[in-house]
């Protein structure tokens, strides 16, 4: 068991928000909550892209050790590939496009931008999540945890 440097440190855990969506096109991942540990010095101890959750006993104990260590050895943590593929920018671009339209207050235009980045890209969660959050926002808002389980179940049925 690793100690518990986060507690006893009272740690805490800047979360940005990426509304442009810059960082999936430096990166190329396609899923989150994405995990990056920055050493007091700005460097970049580690990333993981997708499955991120302090939460996470597994997660809680890297980020644990992290801390005691500065030292890392990345685990196969099934991270998101940094192979975006091709048609990644042109996804982000239509994901670009629909937040355009979804600040306007176009929330049906934002969701078909948002569709056509799904159809090149189904693979992105970062699209799809934003079209099943402004559609089902009972899932994500109604409580303190998203609702996993039916994100599951959407993936399954292919929507």
């Amino acid at each position: 068991m690793v100690p518990r440097y986060i507690d006893k440190a009272e740690a805490t855990f800047v979360n940005a928000v990426d509304p442009a969506n810059l960082l999936s096109d430096i990166y190329g991942f396609k899923a989150i909550p994405n995990g990056l540990l920055v050493d007091e010095n700005g460097m970049l101890s580690y990333m993981q892209f997708g499955g991120f959750d302090i939460r996470r006993p597994d997660i809680y104990n890297l980020v644990s050790a992290w801390l005691a260590t500065s030292i890392l050895e990345a685990p196969d943590n099934g991270s998101v590939s940094l192979s975006a593929g091709q048609y990644h920018g042109e996804a982000n671009a239509l994901f670009q496009q629909g937040l355009e339209r979804y600040d306007l207050g176009d929330l049906n235009g934002a969701v078909l931008k948002w569709r056509e980045g799904v159809a090149l890209e189904p693979d992105n969660y970062v699209i799809r999540k934003q079209i099943w959050a402004l559609e089902h926002p009972e899932r994500f808002y109604s409580s303190d945890a998203v609702d996993s389980d039916w994100q599951r179940e959407q993936l399954r049925k292919g929507v």
